[in-house]
């Protein structure tokens, strides 16, 4: 066992190691000569801490002005005045600034506030760090080694979406091919990495991409039924008229969305089936081709349920507040209904939850085959660290 463990490790090693070269390699090729943070448009002039507020209501230029230390740059340690323009109309829901907030300021000179700084925007980065730090050491505690794991398929998913598959977007690369590209590469490295190599992971990821292949056909096939443009949203239109020398295909955005946001739930349901199943094929004397796909298909009614549930509350929170306010000023249910944000809505939640549904049938046909066909991959249960 502890050879069969040793060699299994040294396979993630591999991987992890190929997983970061082709992210690296993948990043060099979408950036081309790209540089997306230009220090010429930051309107972030200087980090400073509140020392005292200087006025508990806004003053005629609608201005709360606070004095405050700067911390970092040239200025570093020098007191300076600044302002937080409060509107009268969201003044209920803007955060006053108090002595002690870390936050960043902005050159006001151009602008009639009462002073030369104000008030960009609230340091908040370093908080969510906090709690990722937090979510690392939990996953550790509780997922042990496979926690570790986790955390490197999370880094590098987030690599894989942000250093290569947003990058290759605003190059002109094809978005149909990239979002399909991505959603494989993603899968497979999450399993090898979180599960090793094994026949668990190659029936899962089998199921998982026959569950992406079934989103994207339903996807395409329905934005011409629906007559899908894309123009969803104000972000939308910014992106239309982004000043790009490849115009970008709002539809081909529309496709990645659905299918990247449904990767995640495919893949949850098919390691599901395909864990449960090998721990049937494990403690069972015997099992045939037929009693592991209905095994499988019997595991899948149970939990598809709740993950068609979490897909569709997932989406809905996401835009609960554009929901809220589509309900307000819509005139009829007619209208509503026929929103092409709504639309898009509604079937991000029907493609992805039919996508589960035949994940199910998938994962346990392929199950069913190489768990059958050998017990290598299952008859040496790592032991958990």
């Amino acid at each position: 066992m502890k050879t069969s463990r040793k060699k299994e490790n040294r396979i993630i090693i591999f991987v992890v190691l190929i997983s970061f070269l082709l992210i690296y390699a993948g990043n060099k090729i979408a950036m081309k000569d790209m540089n997306f943070f230009n220090q010429t448009n930051d309107l972030i002039v200087a980090k400073a801490e509140v020392t005292k507020v200087l006025t508990e209501s806004v003053n005629e230029y609608s201005t709360i002005l606070f004095e405050c230390e700067i911390l970092e740059g040239d200025q570093a340690g020098q007191i300076i005045t600044a302002g937080q323009t409060i509107d009268s109309d969201t003044a209920s829901s803007i955060r006053v600034v108090e002595k002690g907030d870390v936050i960043f300021l902005g050159d006001a000179t151009e602008y009639e506030i009462g002073a030369d700084w104000f008030l960009y925007e609230y340091e908040r980065f370093n908080g969510i760090v906090w709690l990722g730090v937090a979510f690392a050491v939990l996953l550790l505690l509780f997922g042990r080694s496979k926690g570790l794991r986790t955390i490197i398929s999370l880094t590098f998913t987030s690599a894989t979406i942000f250093f290569v598959f947003i990058p290759a977007i605003i190059s002109g690369y094809n978005i149909y091919v990239s979002a399909i590209l991505v959603c494989i590469f993603i899968t497979f490295m999450a399993l090898l990495i979180v599960q090793g190599p094994n026949a668990k992971t190659l029936a899962a990821g089998l199921g998982c991409i026959g569950g992406l292949l079934v989103v994207s056909l339903i996807t395409l096939g329905m934005s011409e039924i629906l007559k899908i443009s894309g123009l969803v949203d104000d972000d939308s239109y910014f992106l239309l008229y982004l000043d790009t020398a490849n115009p970008i295909n709002l539809k081909a955005i529309v496709f990645a969305a659905i299918t990247i946001g449904a990767t995640g739930a495919i893949l949850d349901i098919a390691v599901d089936i395909a864990a449960s199943l090998s721990e049937v094929h494990r403690h069972a004397c015997k099992i045939s081709l037929q009693q592991t796909i209905k095994s499988g298909i019997t595991i899948g009614q149970d939990i598809v349920g709740s993950m068609a549930n979490t897909l569709i509350l997932a989406y809905i929170g996401s835009t609960l507040a554009m929901i809220l306010l589509l309900l307000v000023h819509t005139g009829s249910p007619q209208d509503l209904l026929n929103s092409e944000l709504i639309i898009v809505e509604i079937l991000q939640a029907l493609a992805g939850s039919i996508g589960i549904l035949f994940t199910i049938p998938l994962t346990s046909i392929s199950c069913g085959i190489l768990y059958n066909r050998t017990k290598t991959g299952l008859s040496n249960p790592q032991a958990e660290e």
